[in-house]
């Protein structure tokens, strides 16, 4: 009876008449006889797994894993977009709003500088760009506050050194180490000069 081995789809192999064919000579052996072998004592190897369908599962597996990975990456993308489309509604709204804010101003007759930072806020919330807003403000208060010696600059210059100062006298509060303590106490002195110097040209007449 002959033996067929299927290897994948209609690909298959014959082996009828190999173990059953009369050798040339025959000899004593302790191994089981052809006739036995023919009869279907020897294990049936085609219901082991064949090499060829173990590779088409090892290619199934690896087609698995990458549509995983792929939809992974995709969710990680959306998420991403959804993330940045969230951020860009809100800085329109907040943009919005601050143009409103400086219509308003106008009307009403507020300080320039104040409708001006608003205006270069509404302007970084719009192009993404938060580092311009803060060049925006620095310049602001470095020209037109110490350099010109404008009102609100320097009010806005004078508040801010008021909350370093609030912020290092705690820190002198907590730390424990001597040398530390000390460098933070000569910077709570130069905080107290600038606000005293910041306070002086405030209470100048003028501008």
């Amino acid at each position: 009876m002959g033996q067929r081995i299927t290897i994948a789809g209609d690909l298959a192999l014959d082996f009828s008449g190999l173990f059953c064919g009369e050798p040339p000579e025959k000899h004593p052996s302790t191994m089981p006889s052809e006739s036995d072998l023919c009869q279907g004592e020897y294990p049936d190897i085609t219901e082991a797994e064949t090499p060829a369908e173990g590779l088409v599962e090892g290619v199934r597996g690896i087609q698995v894993n990458s549509l995983i990975q792929q939809a992974q990456r995709e969710r990680e993308d959306h998420q991403r977009s959804l993330s940045v489309y969230q951020k860009y509604q809100a800085n329109t709204k907040t943009s919005e709003q601050l143009q409103t804010s400086i219509l308003k101003g106008l009307r009403a007759g507020e300080a320039v500088e104040t409708l001006f930072l608003q205006a270069a806020e509404a302007i970084s919330l719009m192009t993404g760009s938060s580092a311009f807003y803060s060049q925006v403000e620095g310049d602001l208060r470095a020209i037109y506050g110490r350099g010109l010696q404008h009102k609100l600059p320097l009010q806005m210059e004078l508040q801010s050194a008021q909350e370093r100062l609030q912020r290092l006298l705690i820190a002198e509060e907590r730390e424990t180490r001597q040398e530390i303590r000390e460098r933070i106490h000569r910077a709570i002195a130069a905080h107290r000069g600038e606000i005293a110097e910041m306070e002086r040209m405030i209470a100048q007449p003028g501008q």
